[in-house]
């Protein structure tokens, strides 16, 4: 799966991908702001990409002008009740502090919020990290609950919080940026034949509104 929305592809990570992905995450600039912040070897990479690689977890890389600079996820979907959880980093420090972020996030939460029906999403954020935090707030996300031993709190964003939180930044996104949004989708990909069912049963307006375009790959 592949979305192109307000001037940013995320794709869906690959397992081509697993290793960049895994540097990243070992940083120290990231892993600072993780709850668990030993070495990921190898092994514990190739076991967790394993564990996501399902229709219940969407983790993309997130492409500015064809570079990757970071990852944003939306998982443990659970698709009857129509909630997941979701994160994001940016590794590249050159986006930090810019639009790219933000971009990648509407993107995402636009198709899944709006196109593909999730009515609430959690994020888990760690107690010092204060860009996530105030970062989640602009975007609607209410503090919930601490977690992980008093470490880090859960937000929580509903669907129609998101939507008017976000009106302003979204009209100006599609003034600057557009409204089409593209999406890549592989037919003899289990997970994506799931996601063209969902986009099958979408409301018509919805798909018009947010000038939906399938593309198969």
């Amino acid at each position: 799966m592949k979305i192109t929305r307000y001037g940013i592809t995320l794709e869906r990570l690959e397992p081509n991908q697993s290793e960049m992905v895994r540097h990243w995450r070992n940083d120290p600039k990231i892993s600072q702001f993780m709850f668990y912040k030993g070495e990921i070897t190898s092994a514990m990479q190739q076991e967790w990409f394993a564990s996501i690689d399902n229709e219940e977890n969407f983790f993309f890389i997130i492409h500015h002008k064809s570079l990757p600079v970071g990852l944003i996820n939306i998982s443990s979907i659970d698709w009857e009740n129509k909630t997941a959880y979701t994160g994001l980093f940016i590794y590249d420090e050159k986006y930090w502090g810019t639009d790219v972020p933000v971009m990648a996030s509407l993107a995402m939460l636009d198709v899944f919020f709006l196109l593909l029906d999730i009515q609430i999403v959690y994020a888990k954020v760690k107690g010092n990290n204060m860009v996530a935090h105030n970062y989640n707030s602009e975007l609607g996300f209410s503090r919930t609950k601490k977690i992980e031993h008093g470490l880090g709190y859960e937000y929580m964003l509903q669907k129609e919080i998101y939507l008017l939180q976000t009106k302003r930044i979204r009209n100006t996104a599609i003034r600057l940026k557009g409204n089409q949004t593209l999406i890549g989708l592989t037919k003899q990909n289990p997970v994506d034949a799931l996601i063209a069912n969902h986009i099958a049963k979408a409301n018509k307006d919805t798909i018009k509104n947010l000038e939906v375009k399938l593309l198969a790959e």
